[in-house]
């Protein structure tokens, strides 16, 4: 009687290896373990970077606090809260923030978003009525690219934000300020500005601000070692590509060249285009003293000396808009005094 043969057949299934699975599991915990390193050393270095600010700033004469810091957000996150945050320097003017959460992915830490909670205070001595100005907002958040030594380009948004000023409260529906290197001239700033529904004290019926401008070498202030008077103070410093302001029965539109004099007050010239001439005065009317007779006058000299033009299909007409010596006039009328800047 003959013994069975083995089955040797090249199909026959093999039992799963175990060194396989050893392999892919020892590589997950290795992948885990450098994450992990890589996440503990960017924390680390995040937090020294705040404490340095701190000490910069104490050491400069002002003061950066940041209230019950925390840092956390592994895996993917290093993130940063602050509840409050205070910021000041040596000239008093200051930033005070409800909170302020900054976050930046691990896997691209040179884009940080950052969400701040409403209530500020904004302190400028020189610049403000009262030297401070209340803020408020319903949600408020930014986002910066930043480049290999400087700020590249930032984005802010603000959904109902609004200002308690001496005269009332000035509020809007939602603003945008968005800032960037100009694309074909790297060493320049552009800058735009945004505000829907915006409604001042004395209007009845909301207005819409959009404006874009570029400075000329402002990209080097994104990097904090320009000098902003030297910059704003060379003539033509800053091309205002559009300004446009929208009410209900008036539309302003202008653009042209400004910079600041040596007293740090604007100068320039901006050719002012109107529809809706007649309801001017109503427009105008909260922004200067009880009883002025400015917003009337301006309201004829633009109707009798203004150019005949249009604006978005609609009849208007064109008058020089000029900031010069202290005073800001349309065609020959002053309309304001221009107070310094800095």
């Amino acid at each position: 009687m003959t013994a069975p043969e083995a089955n040797t057949s090249p199909d026959t299934p093999r039992p799963p290896s175990r060194r396989g699975y050893w392999l892919l599991g020892t590589l997950v915990v290795l992948i885990v373990a450098g994450w992990t390193a890589y996440w503990a050393i960017a924390r680390g270095m995040a937090g020294d970077l705040l404490h340095n600010a701190v000490a910069v700033a104490n050491a400069e004469g002002g003061a950066l606090v940041c209230g019950d810091e925390a840092l956390g957000g592994y895996p993917f996150q290093i993130r940063l809260d602050c509840a409050p945050l205070e910021a000041r320097d040596a000239e008093g003017r200051a930033l005070a923030l409800g909170a302020l959460r900054a976050i930046a992915m691990a896997y691209n830490p040179r884009h940080l978003i950052l969400e701040a909670q409403a209530p500020a205070r904004l302190t400028l001595p020189d610049a403000l009525p009262g030297g401070t100005l209340a803020l408020d907002w319903t949600n408020a958040r930014a986002s910066a690219r930043v480049g290999d030594t400087a700020l590249a380009r930032a984005d802010i948004a603000l959904e109902g934000p609004s200002a308690s000023l001496a005269t009332g409260r000035v509020e809007a529906a939602h603003m945008s300020v968005n800032l960037r290197r100009t694309p074909e001239a790297r060493e320049n700033a552009d800058l735009a500005l945004r505000l829907d529904e915006a409604r001042v004290p004395g209007l009845t019926a909301p207005l819409r601000l959009f404006a874009t401008a570029t400075v000329a070498d402002g990209a080097a202030l994104f990097g904090g070692g320009g000098d902003m008077r030297a910059t704003l103070s060379a003539p033509d410093a800053i091309r205002v590509t559009q300004l446009r302001v929208d009410s209900e029965t008036v539309s302003l539109s202008a653009e042209g060249t400004l910079w600041l004099d040596g007293q740090g007050r604007l100068s320039g010239e901006l050719p002012l285009t109107v529809t809706g001439v007649d309801a001017l005065p109503a427009l105008l009317a909260p922004f200067f003293p009880a009883g002025s007779n400015v917003p009337t006058a301006l309201q004829g000299a633009i109707a009798g000396f203004g150019t005949p033009t249009t604006l978005d299909g609609a009849p208007a007409v064109t008058v020089p808009l000029t900031f010069r010596a202290g005073t800001a006039r349309v065609g020959l009328i002053p309309i304001a005094a221009l107070a310094p800047l800095y």
